[in-house]
Order: structure tokens, then C-alpha cells, then sequence
């Protein structure tokens, strides 16, 4: 590369960097070398520079809706045994897996005896909203109910709500494993009419 060529490099890669563009900046002299050996068209060199971006903010930003998430467990829905469960409707899940429920803002309950598969189904399904790019939040009732008593006591109700109206699925595992008192089942009850009443997704 010629010093003249260097330099424009050298500014190229700086301007990418200062923007935040680091993916590409990374993988410009290597895209540069290439383009010398093939040729491409101007519009084709830079849909190659700009997909390796959107590849790098699409990877970190599914790797950050993952980590909010807060799954126990990672098993997919391809992984579910549904031979171990002949009673239970394939069809049904796999609707389910299209994640219909999602934009139309509907609640899905799964009723069985534990050690039936419940969690691994909601999970699997929390997986598919997070690679769909919607935010999933997984908590246990226990854990809910908790969180939403201590913010009542300490006057951030409506903060808690807030919270709990935000992602577009929020798992709520081991509902009736454990008696709930009245205040406590109120309490759930509120945040599920805060998430109805936030109305469909925009």
C-alpha cells in the first residue's frame, strides 16, 4: 500500500472507529485486500463493510437481551423430549414457537404435575422471543411477589411497575408450588393487568 494510500487507510479507519464502527474498522484491510483482487462495485464493497457491523450490534445486542434475561437454564425447544410427554399437544407448541402470542399480548399458562417439562417449555420459548429480538425477563412468583412487596414498602410502586411492564415476555415460573397470600396474589395480579393495560406492542 502506497503512503498516499496508507494514509487515506489509515483516515478510513479512524472515521469508522470515531462512529462506533468498530466491527468494520476491524475488517477493513482485509475487505480492502480482497475488493483489490475482485473488483467489486462500490455498493457491493460497502454492503460487505456495513453487514460485518450489523453482524457485530446484532451478536452484542442479543448477547445482552440473553444476559437480562436471566434464564436458569438454556435448553431449546428442539431439544424437548416430546415423546416423554405423549399427552401433550405438539401442534400447540409449535403455534406457540411461532410467537403469535407475543404481538397479539397474550397469556400462556402451562398446567401439569412438576418434573413434567413446564420451565424447559417457557424457556424454550423465552430463547425464541430473545433471538427474535424482543426483551424476555425470567422470574420465579416467589421472586416477583418479593420484589413487588419491598417496593410497596418502600414507596417505588410505581417504579416496580414500570419494570415489570417492560419486557415483551416475562416467564414467571413456579406459580402454585407455594401459598400465596392475599396481599402477595394482588400483587401479581396488578402486574399482570399493568402489562395488559400497556396495550399492543409498537
Amino acid at each position: 500500500m502506497s503512503g498516499k494510500a496508507d494514509a487515506s487507510y489509515q483516515r478510513v479507519r479512524g472515521h469508522l472507529a470515531r462512529l462506533g464502527m468498530d466491527a468494520a474498522a476491524e475488517c477493513l484491510a482485509a475487505e480492502l485486500e480482497v475488493a483489490q483482487k475482485r473488483k467489486p462495485s462500490y455498493a457491493d464493497f460497502l454492503e460487505k463493510l456495513m453487514g460485518a457491523q450489523v453482524a457485530s450490534v446484532e451478536a452484542k445486542s442479543h448477547e445482552r437481551r440473553m444476559r437480562l434475561a436471566g434464564f436458569p437454564s438454556k435448553k431449546t425447544l428442539e431439544e424437548f423430549d416430546f415423546s416423554a410427554q405423549p399427552n401433550l399437544d405438539r401442534r400447540v407448541i409449535e403455534e406457540l414457537a411461532t410467537l403469535r402470542f407475543v404481538e397479539e399480548r397474550s397469556n400462556v399458562l402451562f398446567i401439569g404435575q412438576p418434573g413434567v417439562g413446564k420451565t424447559m417449555l417457557a424457556i424454550a420459548l423465552g430463547l425464541k422471543a430473545v433471538d427474535a429480538g424482543h426483551r424476555v425477563y425470567y422470574t420465579t412468583a416467589a421472586e416477583l411477589v418479593a420484589r413487588t412487596s419491598k417496593a410497596a414498602a418502600e414507596g417505588r410502586w410505581a417504579t416496580t411497575m414500570r419494570f415489570w411492564a417492560g419486557p415483551a415476555v416475562l416467564l414467571v415460573d413456579e406459580l402454585g408450588y407455594l401459598p400465596m397470600p392475599g396481599e402477595a396474589a394482588s400483587h401479581l395480579f396488578q402486574v399482570i393487568s399493568c402489562r395488559y393495560e400497556k396495550g399492543p406492542p409498537s
